[in-house]
C-alpha cells in the first residue's frame, strides 16, 4: 500500500511522465487511436496504474496489442514493483484524464472519496458534478441524462440563456448548449494535458541527443574515451568523475552519458540532479522523517548522475547520505557519475571516506576549449540559427571568445540579432563590432602571481621561489615556462616581467621565449614531479587551470 502523499507524488509527476514516455513509443497517431479520450488513468494505492476503458472490446484490445508497452513503461517510470490494470467503466459522455494537474488547469481533480477521479458519473438521473468547475456546475445539473424534454429556468445567471434585443425583452436559448460547454471545458483541460506530454516528450529527446552533439576535441578527448568505456561496461568504470572549469561541456557529457546507457542497455531508471537538489531533499526528509522513501527514490537506480557535487562539500549529513547511497550503488554494480567544477584534489571537503570512493573511479579533466574546438562550436550554433558569417570572423571570434560555450552562445544570438535588424549578411567589421563588447568582458585577466601560483603548483615548488637569483635546472624551467605564458597571456612589457621573476633584464626574457618554443618544435620532456611529461602537455595543463586557451 501506498502513503497518501506517495499516491500525490506519482499522481503528479508520474502521471505526466508515463503518457509522454508512453506517447514517444507508439508514436503521436497510435496514441490518439488506442488512448484518446475513451481512456483515462489514475494511481491506485496497491502500486497500480488503473488504466480505465469505455468497453471490453477496446479493453482487450489493448491488452493484446500494447501489454509490453505498458508493462515496460510503467516499470520505468513508476519503478519496480508497480503494476498496471484495465478495468471497463461505463463513462460519461467525454472521460476526463487525470494528468496530475492542479484544480485551476485541468477539469478533473476530484477528492480521493469520489467514486472515479477524473471522471464524470452519472447517478440516480442527475450529473456528478462534485469533479467539474463550479462555474459549470448549474448548467450540467440543468440537464436530465434521458432524452426528455426538461424545463430549464429562466434566468441571467443561466450561462446557456442570452439576452435578444430585438422586440420586448426576453430570454431565449443561445445555439451553444450546455453540453457545448462541458465539451469545451473538457476539451480545455485535455489540450492542456497534451501540451504538457508533448513539452516532456521534446525534453526527453533533447537529452537523448546531446550525447550526438557533443563536439570531441584534443581538449576533452581523454573525458570522452572514458565516456566510450563505461558504455562497454557499465558499473565497472564507477564512480566517474568529470571536472574542468565552467562551460566547457561537462554537464552536456554527464547528461549524453546517462541518456546513452539508458538507450544501450534498456535502463529504466536514470536519476540526474545536482547537488544543491540532493542537499534540499535530504534535509526536507530529515526534518519530516521520510527517510526511507528518499533512500529508495535514490538508490533503486540504475544510473545516478549528481551535477555541481561539490555544493556538497561542508555539510556532515548529506555527505554521510551520500556515501552510503554511493557505497550501496557500487556494491550492486551500478553506474554512478559525478559533475564538478574542480579536481580531486580540490575535493578533500567531501571527507576522506567518499574521497578515497572517487580515488578509487575513474577521474577525468576537461580542459578550456581551443581555438578550433571552439571555431565548430561557432560553425554548429551559427547553422541551426541559419546565420551565415564569413569563416575569417568566426576564426577571429574563436581566437578571442574564451571557453565558456554559454558566451559563444551569446555571440552567436547578438550576431543573428544584428543580421536581422540589417536584413543582410554581416562584414568583417560589422561582426566584429557587434560583438567586440562581450569579447572583450569575458576574455582572461591573467597576472604574474596567477602564472607563478600555477607553475608552481605544478612542479611542487613554494610560492616565490621563481623570483630568486638561482639558476639551477629544477627552477630556471619552470621560470621559463612562467615566462613564456607571460608572453604570451598578459600585455606586460618584457622589462616588468623580467623584473618580477628575479630582476632580471628583458633580454633574458626573450632567450626564454625561444627556449620554450624549441622545445616544443623537438617535442623535449621535463621532470615533473616524479613523472616525464612533453613540454607542450605541461603547457596545456598549466593553460587549463588558468582558463585559457
Amino acid at each position: 500500500m501506498l502513503e497518501a502523499h506517495d499516491v500525490a507524488e506519482a499522481k503528479n509527476r508520474g502521471i505526466p511522465q508515463f503518457a509522454a514516455t508512453l506517447r514517444q513509443r507508439l508514436g503521436k497517431d497510435r496514441m490518439e487511436l488506442w488512448f484518446g479520450p475513451q481512456v483515462g488513468w489514475q494511481v491506485a494505492p496497491e502500486r497500480k496504474l488503473q488504466i480505465l476503458v469505455s468497453s471490453t472490446f477496446l479493453s482487450e484490445c489493448i491488452l493484446r496489442m500494447f501489454r509490453e508497452d505498458l508493462r515496460s513503461v510503467v516499470s520505468e517510470v513508476f519503478g519496480d514493483g508497480w503494476g498496471f490494470e484495465l478495468q471497463v467503466t461505463p463513462l460519461a459522455p467525454q472521460e476526463v484524464r487525470t494528468l496530475g494537474h492542479s484544480p485551476e488547469n485541468s477539469v478533473g481533480n476530484p477528492a480521493p472519496n469520489e467514486r472515479k477521479a477524473g471522471r464524470i458519473a452519472y447517478d440516480k438521473g442527475r450529473v456528478e458534478t462534485s469533479s467539474l468547475p463550479s462555474s459549470i456546475c448549474a448548467s450540467v445539473n440543468a440537464i436530465s441524462v434521458t432524452n426528455a424534454k426538461v424545463p430549464v429556468p429562466m434566468s441571467e445567471d443561466n450561462p446557456a440563456l442570452v439576452p435578444v434585443s430585438a422586440g420586448p425583452l426576453r430570454l431565449v436559448r443561445s445555439e451553444r448548449t450546455d453540453s457545448d460547454i462541458l465539451q469545451e471545458s473538457v476539451s480545455e483541460g485535455s489540450n492542456q494535458a497534451d501540451r504538457e506530454i508533448d513539452r516532456l516528450v521534446a525534453m526527453r529527446r533533447q537529452q537523448e541527443r546531446r550525447w550526438d552533439e557533443f563536439i570531441v576535441g584534443s581538449h576533452n578527448q581523454f573525458a570522452w574515451t572514458a565516456c566510450q568505456m563505461v558504455l562497454e561496461r557499465p558499473g565497472q568504470i564507477s564512480p566517474l568523475l568529470i571536472h574542468g572549469p565552467h562551460g566547457v561541456g561537462k554537464t552536456h557529457l554527464a547528461v549524453g552519458l546517462s541518456q546513452r546507457l539508458k538507450a544501450l542497455h534498456r535502463y529504466r531508471r536514470v536519476l540526474l540532479l545536482t547537488g544543491e537538489q540532493f542537499t534540499i531533499e535530504y534535509t526536507e526528509n530529515a526534518k519530516s522523517g521520510g527517510f526511507a522513501s528518499f533512500r529508495k527514490k535514490y538508490r533503486d537506480v540504475e544510473v545516478l548522475v549528481i551535477d555541481d557535487v561539490q555544493f556538497c562539500m561542508g555539510k556532515p549529513g548529506t555527505l554521510i547520505e551520500l556515501r552510503n547511497t554511493v557505497d550501496m550503488l557500487l556494491r550492486e554494480s551500478r553506474q554512478v557519475i559525478f559533475v564538478s567544477d574542480r579536481g580531486l584534489h580540490e575535493l578533500d571537503g567531501l571527507g576522506q571516506d567518499l574521497y578515497a570512493r572517487l580515488s578509487g573511479g575513474m577521474n577525468c579533466p576537461i580542459e578550456p576549449m581551443d581555438p578550433q574546438t571552439r571555431k565548430s562550436l561557432l560553425s554548429r550554433l551559427c547553422s541551426q540559427h541559419a546565420l551565415s558569417i564569413d569563416q575569417d570572423v568566426l576564426s577571429w571570434v574563436a581566437e578571442q571568445c574564451g571557453s565558456d560555450a554559454r558566451v559563444i552562445h551569446g555571440i552567436v544570438l547578438r550576431l543573428l540579432a544584428k543580421h536581422r535588424m540589417l536584413g543582410r549578411s554581416l562584414s568583417a567589421e560589422e561582426a566584429t563590432s557587434a560583438i567586440s563588447d562581450i569579447v572583450r568582458a569575458n576574455r582572461p585577466i591573467v597576472r604574474l602571481q596567477d602564472i607563478e601560483q600555477a607553475v608552481c603548483k605544478a612542479f611542487g615548488l613554494e610560492q616565490q621561489k621563481l623570483q630568486t637569483k638561482s639558476k639551477c635546472q629544477s627552477l630556471s624551467q619552470p621560470r621559463m615556462l612562467a615566462m613564456f605564458l607571460a608572453r604570451k597571456h598578459t600585455r606586460t612589457a618584457l622589462s616588468e616581467i623580467g623584473e618580477y621573476f628575479g630582476n632580471r633584464k628583458h633580454s633574458t626574457v626573450i632567450s626564454a621565449q625561444k627556449k620554450v618554443d624549441s622545445w616544443i618544435d623537438v617535442k623535449e620532456s621535463l621532470q615533473v614531479g616524479n613523472t616525464q611529461m612533453l613540454v607542450q602537455d605541461i603547457l596545456r595543463s598549466l593553460e587549463a587551470s588558468l582558463q585559457v586557451g
